[in-house]
């Protein structure tokens, strides 16, 4: 074999393109470790002859030199006297092939750069209107007063009747009830429900009654309709955006025969009628705005029963 350096021929035909040895395993598709022998001139670590041979022609190919050339010199053939005058590449040192891989890691990173800041970008504007969607939802209340005819049916035209009662008469009852028997607890019961729209009744409700709201994990705006003639702008009766730890509670006028509860985030709220707590959504039917109609039946005092026909 002769004894000219291939490996140093190619090596530096390699550095002189600024070349790494990953971009040549690319192109040549040999094996890392290979071409670092063959630079190395270590072809006794090569799987055999023929291996060494079409190494040498793909790496000379891939650097631009001659590669029959240099298996010939392989081969044992005399290299031709003006070989090395032909080649004359300048021999790049350690800190020229460290200041490459410097060069090329920071040109990998700018052509990323872009990318990068889009997505932090994209990132933000996501969390803002986030944000945002969160705020409207605790602010305000986006529920309309609930329509008039909700609550105007058959059964409450008869309450409502009961509720235009002369103001003397609720007061003669509830001072005699103070000298009747205890009466039974107020009874909250859940009837139905259909989307949004939720039915509940309650029978001997105190008169006047009495609500008691309570934020559970969050703010919850709370609106309470009343349909009456003072009621002419057919406005809320109540309203007041309800925070944690806070709990508000709102008289229900005496001889209210019916009554509207709507409430923004129902998945945050509780609330109780003289005491009892009222079950809107046994059903787990979902969370948002809900609109309850809570019809009243209120308790017979010892005056109403001996008042009544025999």
């Amino acid at each position: 074999m002769a004894s000219v350096n291939i490996g140093k021929k190619l090596r530096d035909a390699r550095l002189q393109q600024n070349m790494s040895l990953d971009e040549l395993q690319q192109i040549t598709k040999t094996q890392k470790r290979y071409l670092i022998a063959i630079e190395e001139n270590d072809f006794d670590s090569m799987p055999g002859t023929f291996y060494v041979r079409a190494f040498i022609r793909q790496y000379a190919s891939a650097v631009g030199l001659d590669g029959n050339e240099l298996v010939e010199i392989y081969d044992g053939i005399d290299e031709p006297e003006d070989i090395e005058t032909a080649i004359q590449y300048e021999t790049l040192d350690e800190s020229r092939t460290q200041m490459y891989d410097e060069n090329s890691q920071t040109k990998r990173f700018m052509r990323s750069l872009p990318a990068v800041i889009f997505s932090l970008i994209g990132l933000a504007i996501a969390i803002v209107v986030f944000y945002i969607t969160w705020q409207d939802r605790q602010a305000a209340p986006m529920i309309q007063p609930p329509a008039s005819e909700i609550i105007r049916d058959s059964s409450s035209q008869v309450s409502s009747e009961s509720s235009q009662a002369p103001t003397s008469s609720s007061t003669e009852a509830s001072s005699s009830s103070s000298s009747s028997e205890p009466k039974a607890l107020t009874e909250v019961k859940f009837e139905n429900e259909s989307g949004v729209t939720v039915n509940m009744s309650a029978v001997n409700v105190a008169n006047p009654g009495k609500l008691e709201f309570s934020a559970v994990t969050g703010p919850c705006w709370v609106g309470i309709y009343i349909a009456t003639a003072a009621n002419n702008d057919n406005g809320y009766f109540y309203q007041e955006t309800i925070q944690p730890g806070q709990p508000k509670s709102v008289e229900i006028p005496a001889g209210t025969a019916q009554v509207v509860i709507s409430l923004g985030a129902s998945e945050y709220m509780e609330f109780k009628l003289d005491g009892q707590k009222a079950d809107f959504n046994p059903n787990s039917a979902g969370i948002g705005p809900r609109n309850i109609n809570l019809t009243l039946a209120y308790a017979q005092t010892e005056q109403s029963e001996q008042s009544q026909p025999q």
